[in-house]
């Protein structure tokens, strides 16, 4: 094993880089959703905010089984029984639960960042609709619902990641060490970098708004 080319697989561990940078970036993005909220442009894009601001506060606490990863407390026993890794959180959660947050859930998000990132805004730019300040009253949903196109490489990152280790297990090879020990924490770390900026995009959107309400 040769150390320089072997340190990275520390990165994706649990507890590790990866999974303090998700943290990072989801507490971010729910503070960012959270200042944006008064002053979102009319009550669809306020409801949207809080929506947002809720979901990325479950996704930060569950990456941290809500404070135990920091403060260490032991799983109840009877938690224990019907969580799969013995920690305080749902999506470890056998059976329906479980399903839900890594199948559902994740596809869901993996796929938005696709759509939302990359091909509406492409269609957007073909389509030749630009986005400007005077007409945010008339079409304002264009400027908040659909991420920035500055956040399609991390969408793309976000679904093709995995693809080497798959590649790997389909053929039955090894997988190197400094790739890591599983490419599901980077794909987390990816999600909430993608959610982060999604929260700028709207933070940088409600701000413009409000210095050029007309």
């Amino acid at each position: 094993m040769i150390p320089a080319l072997n340190w990275e697989k520390e990165l994706n561990r649990e507890y590790g880089l990866m999974e303090n940078l998700t943290v990072l970036f989801l507490l971010s993005a729910f503070i960012l959703f959270l200042r944006a909220i008064p002053r979102g442009l009319g009550p669809l894009h306020k409801v949207w905010l809080i929506i947002l601001a809720l979901g990325a506060f479950v996704f930060l606490g569950e990456e941290i089984s809500w404070g135990q990863h920091y403060f260490g407390w032991s799983t109840s026993e009877g938690w224990q029984e019907v969580n799969r890794q013995r920690e305080t959180n749902l999506h470890n959660l056998t059976g329906g639960v479980e399903f839900f947050f890594t199948k559902v859930l994740r596809n869901a998000l993996s796929t938005g960042c696709i759509v939302g990132g990359l091909l509406i805004p492409w269609l957007y730019t073909r389509l030749g609709l630009t986005f400007a300040t005077k007409d945010m009253r008339s079409h304002k949903i264009q400027f908040w619902l659909w991420p920035s196109i500055r956040s399609a490489l991390v969408g793309i990152l976000v679904n093709t990641i995995g693809v080497p280790a798959k590649i790997a297990n389909h053929f039955e090879m090894a997988i190197p060490g400094y790739y890591g020990l599983q490419s599901g924490e980077l794909k987390e770390a990816l999600i909430a970098l993608f959610i982060l900026l999604y929260a700028v995009a709207n933070w940088m959107v409600v701000k413009q708004f409000q210095n050029n309400p007309a």
